[in-house]
């Protein structure tokens, strides 16, 4: 969310957010943590949220515990209004045809996907799992934005170079940014940034430590760790 907002305050650009794992009203909860107030820039069209967690059944009645459903744009044509994301109807395609229709009414420049971990429990097959992620990858790059897609890796134990296996989708991806978190000894656990790639352009390769703040995360480049 950090990335949208930057993006909103600083260069006037707007972004969607899908959510694959939380619920909108509890991402604007987390968010107010930080004192972001994610409504307000509902309010003016700069940033939409798309809730597709595919764990939640969609239903005719509002859900639960302070859950909404999907409330699309009213400038959206009836055709896409009534495209399901969620629950059993959750599919690639019909996630792609939302989030590429709230671009289009957002005007968005940027957007975020957090995150495709949850796609391993819709898709329990490896191979359709990943196809699944190549799709919505290939169907970003498409829309000419510039995307933040979010995942989780196995736990590491250290900042020593080790050799990882790399999933197919990176290679897609422009850039790959790792946020480690490891135990060092006499210090606790430690968090760093390491850049592991960023094509076209010339980019730093020490693990820089970083913060989560009540700003956001703050990296640290004026330090590094060997």
């Amino acid at each position: 969310m950090q990335f949208l907002l930057d993006g909103v305050n600083r260069f006037d650009e707007r972004g969607v957010f899908v959510s694959l794992e939380e619920s909108k009203h509890h991402l604007i909860s987390e968010m107010s943590n930080f004192d972001w107030d994610i409504e307000k820039y509902e309010k003016k069209n700069q940033i939409a949220i798309v809730d597709a967690s595919p764990l939640r059944q969609i239903s005719k009645e509002p859900e639960q515990s302070g859950e909404q459903l999907l409330i699309p744009p009213p400038s959206l044509p009836e055709s896409e209004k009534n495209v399901r994301i969620r629950g059993p109807d959750f599919s690639i395609q019909a996630l792609t045809t939302v989030i590429r229709s709230y671009v289009r009414v957002t005007r968005a420049t940027r957007i975020v996907v957090d995150p495709i971990t949850s796609l391993s429990l819709q898709f329990l097959d490896n191979f359709q799992r990943r196809s699944a992620v190549i799709d919505l990858i290939e169907s970003l790059i498409g829309m000419g934005t510039t995307s933040l897609i979010t995942t989780e890796m196995a736990s590491q134990f250290s900042f020593a170079s080790v050799q990882r296996e790399i999933p197919p989708e990176e290679y897609l991806c422009h850039g790959v940014l790792i946020l480690h978190n490891s135990h060092v000894v006499g210090r606790g656990m430690v968090s760093a940034l390491e850049i592991e790639k960023m094509r076209e352009c010339k980019h730093d390769r020490q693990l820089h430590p970083y913060s989560i703040t009540e700003k956001g995360i703050t990296v640290h480049n004026e330090r590094f760790l060997g």
